[in-house]
């Protein structure tokens, strides 16, 4: 069974002892950040509803389990992808999936739904710029952080791939400790933007 990581209007309007159309006031102010479905129904992510709650002084939310940030890597390079899946599932605290092309990429992305993908840029089937793009472009995954990784970064591989929508980019090789800074300053960022009110 899938683990939910969203809620409904509905059960944001119950747990703030509010009306359905004061949560889609919320929405609309930019207070409460949502993505919608395509039956054009919102839903709230976890959190984003938790940096809510907190914002306005509300009670926590009583979340039936608590996940590990998720991890998908993305680089044709098999040694390299099983070196870093390794090093933050046993010591990042990560859940970690991967893929070796851009279409096992996109497959990837949707399937497991990361918080997080480490991109390189140049791989078979679909390079690193043409998923960059579009996971940037869907409402729906475009809150994904993109750390995108390549061995070419003198080539305009750094200001093109930035241009494509990822967050940071980093150059090979790199020691994996230099990897998972890079990486909690982006999920620091994301939590300062969650909590900027809009």
């Amino acid at each position: 069974m899938k683990r939910r990581t969203s809620i409904t209007t509905g059960t944001v309007a119950e747990h703030c002892e509010v009306t359905y159309e004061t949560v889609k006031n919320w929405i609309r102010q930019g207070k409460l950040p949502a993505f919608e479905t395509p039956g054009g129904h919102h839903r709230i992510l976890m959190d984003e509803f938790d940096d809510f709650l907190a914002r306005y002084g509300m009670p926590a939310y009583d979340w039936p389990y608590r996940r590990k940030p998720k991890l998908l890597v993305v680089d044709d390079d098999t040694t390299l992808v099983s070196s870093i899946v390794d090093y933050f599932t046993n010591i990042g605290g990560y859940d970690c999936a991967s893929a070796t092309d851009g279409y096992e990429a996109g497959v990837q992305v949707m399937a497991f739904e990361p918080d997080v993908v480490i991109l390189d840029l140049m791989m078979p089937m679909m390079n690193g710029f043409e998923v960059c793009q579009k996971i940037k472009a869907s409402k729906d995954t475009n809150h994904i952080e993109i750390l995108a990784i390549t061995g070419h970064p003198e080539d305009g591989n750094t200001e093109k791939i930035k241009a494509a929508g990822a967050d940071d980019v980093m150059a090979k090789p790199f020691k994996l400790e230099v990897l998972q800074e890079r990486m909690n300053k982006l999920f620091e960022s994301r939590k300062s933007r969650r909590r900027t009110v809009r």
